[in-house]
Formats: structure tokens, sequence, C-alpha cells
């Protein structure tokens, strides 16, 4: 009989802890995104996850009015005036915060919904209070046009924060085209306001998307993902903050 062959030991167990999986390095910011949240104070938890993931792994670092508490003499916010001087006083003191940490960059001021109006109102009327590093642009992420089950131009308060706006103003409406806000014609009627605009305006239509972006629905029957959502919202964000970091101040 031939011989028996004895089985090689085992290999020793390695007493070495797994290289950890490296992970993408996140640039150094281009620009910096101030960023105001809708009337409930609180930025969307999805579109929270989104700027600080994917938006400051593009280079856009984000400051939010929420992650600062209002000062004496500000609010976050008062809903009956979206123009108001403590809303007003608690985004300068968030774009000065902004700046002192970020010295050299633009800064961009942006929104969601009631913090759209108040943005609008900031750069509007308030343009020489903010850091000198500050756009002429505004990224407005569901401007709320018309309250939902009310007639369109039931408040015309909100179509005229987007019409006082001047020249030389350059502003990207991120709309969803399921709104709720978008009123009884949907998204058409945002349009035909931003033709009416002095500022340099364009609606950029998320589809499938509501109200509080990047939230969808319908995307089966568009054929799309929600990660194809979140992947097309941040790309419109990252690609105006470069737009707006290029043009400055002027």
């Amino acid at each position: 009989a031939p011989p028996a062959v004895e089985n090689p030991p085992a290999p020793a167990a390695s007493t070495e802890a797994p290289a950890p999986k490296r992970q993408r390095e996140s640039p150094p910011p281009f620009a910096v995104l101030i960023f105001a949240p809708g009337a409930g104070g609180q930025t969307a938890k999805a579109m929270r996850a989104l700027q600080d993931s994917a938006l400051e792994r593009e280079g856009v670092a984000v400051f939010r009015c929420d992650d600062h508490p209002p000062g004496r003499g500000e609010a976050r916010w008062i809903k009956s005036s979206a123009g108001c001087a403590k809303n007003v006083a608690h985004v300068l003191a968030v774009a000065r915060r902004a700046a002192a940490a970020h010295p050299t960059l633009p800064l961009l001021l942006g929104g969601a919904s009631f913090g759209n109006r108040v943005v609008c109102e900031v750069l509007r009327s308030h343009r020489a209070e903010l850091p000198s590093r500050a756009c002429n642009a505004l990224l407005l992420c569901g401007f709320p046009l018309n309250p939902p089950d009310k007639a369109e131009g039931a408040d015309q308060k909100r179509p005229a924060h987007l019409l006082a706006l001047p020249a030389g103003v350059r502003v990207r409406l991120l709309q969803g085209g399921k709104d709720e806000f978008n009123g009884p014609r949907g998204i058409l009627a945002l349009n035909e306001l931003v033709a009416q605009m002095a500022a340099t305006a364009e609606v950029v239509e998320v589809p499938g998307g509501q109200h509080t972006l990047p939230a969808a629905k319908g995307l089966k029957q568009l054929n799309w993902t929600q990660a194809q959502v979140n992947t097309f919202v941040v790309d419109a964000m990252v690609e105006f903050a470069r737009l707006a970091a290029a043009a400055g101040g002027a």
C-alpha cells in the first residue's frame, strides 16, 4: 500500500487587524453653501444626509442655519414675514460664521421651502450686510410658490420674492416635478413666473421630486430610482455652486 500522506499544517491565523477600507478623500472645498431650512426650522433628514456626504465630497462645504441657534435679535423662523428683521439677522449671522470659518471661499445662499423666501429677501434687501465674498446667486430647493389646495395666486407674497430680485442676480430653482407647492397647473406656473423675472433664473425639474427634496415618488413609472434622483440633485447643486463661485459677487 502506498505510504499515507499527511495533511499539511494549516497556516497560522493572522493576528493583524484587517486593513480598513480606504475611503475617498474629500477635496478641499471650493465654495460654502449657507442653507436656510423650511418653515419647521430643520433641514430634512434626506437633504442633510446628501449635504454631509455627496455634496461635501464634491467640494461644497455646508453651513446650515439650523446648526446654529438663533442669537439675540434673531429667529428661525417668524413665518408671518419671511423678510422680517429677526429672520434676516439669523441668516446674516450664519453667513458671517461661514466667512470666518472659510476666509478665502465664495459664499452661496440657498435654502428649502420657506427658507428660500428668507434668503431671497436677504439678498434683495441686505446685500451690503453680507460678507464681501457672498455671490449674487441663490440656490433654491423646492420653492413654495403656491400653498397646497389653494387657488393659483392665492398668496401673492410668494411669487413677489422672486419677481423683486434685481438684474444681476443668478437663480437656480431646483424643483420637484411633483412638488405639492407647485400649484394646480404643476411646474408650468413656476416656469412662466421665471420668464417674468429681472434676475437670471432657471428651473431645473427633478423627476418625480416632491417638495422636500430629494424625496420623490412615482419613480417606477418614470424608470428612475431614488439613488438616481439623489445623484441628479447633488449634481445640479454642485454645478450651480461652481457657476456662482466663478462669477463671485459680480
